[in-house]
């Protein structure tokens, strides 16, 4: 047994080498490597946690909107009990607040009630017909589940931040159209409709009311999605003494400069091709590193010093700007390749009254008429998609698992191997 044992362990080190041997950073990469393996880290739970510590409002720059494990990661946040405040997300128009806080303001409810409660919110919840993202949905159960053991003074409540709409106020395509459109640049001028200084707006004021109603819930979790969470946007070429607000974390930030701390969560930007930060040295250095989930703030690190190269909204910036202008911290939970996509709120379209609703919403968006909008084959099949959920692993999704082998290339440039 002895001599098993030696063997073993002789080719769990040999194996050990080679697998060490395997993944060396090149000197490009080095810094960022020597940093993660010669400093101590907080968990990303701890590291939030610790920053409500010393500021009220954290801004959360999210991945992709379907990425589900990211919202593992924010409940467990919001669950601990030192987390005492708020949480406002771009998802949702502002109006439905009413309805999802009433909700999670009830106690003893059953598992079908609460189902038809949050479907019923699912219902109202977005502009577009139909908002299918499961972890939104699951978002807001954890919240309802966490308030049951919380009294009343100490409830989490959840504050959507975009733009005021009600699907019984549109009738015709033409509408939808005209709406649809001042959410859009006009012929280079900015949008009529400006989403991020209108959610800046509406999280200043469901703030101060949540404050006024209860001084304890000074804290806040803002959850934005791409751009909409930068903290503090580089100047624009082409005009730098614009004074136009153009992210809902920055007006957040100008609002309440001294209490406001932004943290990127790590992903990758996707347009019509992958695109990972810094050409992908950032994952290589946390692969070769262990990918282990940690948060750090960025200033002073070789990650804050990085030149900004995300998605930047179409803007021309200097490319002087450098992560720890954008950001305050940064928290790493999950390789890329791990990431998983939720999509479906299962049995929502089991009410045909939602259902005859759904057909006239698209009817609407798609300038067709109602009964094309129920004859088409490739509106049935969402239908049919939505009413599950559907949970894939981001490289064996058909559509995401392109990033998975883009992202492997990118890391090899960086990688000895």
């Amino acid at each position: 047994m002895k001599k098993r044992a030696l063997v073993s362990l002789i080719i769990l080190s040999i194996s050990y080498a080679v697998f060490s041997q395997a993944l060396q950073p090149n000197d490009s990469i080095k810094k960022f490597v020597d940093f993660l393996n010669n400093n101590k880290f907080m968990s990303p739970k701890e590291y939030v946690l610790n920053s409500f510590k010393k500021k009220d409002i954290i801004v959360l720059s999210e991945r992709l909107h379907p990425e589900f494990t990211q919202y593992e990661m924010i409940v467990n946040i919001i669950k601990d009990n030192q987390f005492k405040g708020n949480v406002y997300t771009e998802v949702g128009v502002y109006n439905v607040g009413k309805q999802i806080n009433e909700f999670l303001a009830k106690e003893g409810l059953s598992e079908d009630e609460v189902k038809e409660e949050i479907l019923s919110i699912f219902k109202n919840l977005d502009y577009t017909p139909l908002w299918p993202l499961y972890n939104y949905y699951y978002l807001i159960e954890s919240i309802y589940k966490i308030n049951q053991k919380r009294k009343s003074e100490d409830k989490v409540y959840l504050f959507p931040l975009d733009i005021i709409f009600d699907w019984n106020s549109m009738k015709y395509s033409e509408q939808y159209s005209m709406f649809d459109g001042m959410m859009e640049p006009q012929n280079g001028f900015r949008p009529v409709i400006e989403r991020n200084a209108i959610m800046g707006e509406h999280f200043v004021v469901a703030y101060e009311k949540a404050k006024y109603h209860n001084p304890n819930k000074k804290k806040a979790l803002v959850i934005l999605n791409t751009y909409h969470g930068y903290m503090r946007i580089p100047k624009i070429i082409s005009n730098p003494k614009e004074p136009t607000i153009y992210s809902t974390a920055e007006y957040i930030y100008k609002t309440y400069p001294n209490i406001t701390k932004g943290i990127l969560i790590n992903g990758y930007s996707f347009s019509t091709i992958s695109e990972f930060v810094a050409g992908g040295k950032w994952d290589a250095a946390f692969k070769i590193a262990g990918n282990k989930n940690i948060g750090f703030d960025m200033k002073n690190t070789p990650f804050g010093t990085t030149q900004f190269d995300m998605y930047n909204f179409g803007g021309d910036f200097d490319n002087k700007e450098r992560f720890e202008y954008l950001f305050d911290g940064f928290v790493f939970y999950k390789p890329i390749e791990n990431f998983e996509i939720a999509i479906g709120i299962p049995d929502l379209f089991n009410d045909s009254s939602f259902l005859e609703e759904f057909y006239r919403r698209t009817a609407i968006v798609e300038n067709i008429s109602l009964s094309e909008a129920k004859s088409s084959s490739e509106i049935k099949e969402s239908i049919q998609a939505f009413n599950v959920l559907g949970e894939e692993n981001i490289k064996d999704s058909e559509y995401f698992k392109q990033v998975v082998e883009d992202l492997n290339i990118a890391m090899d440039k960086w990688i000895i191997k």
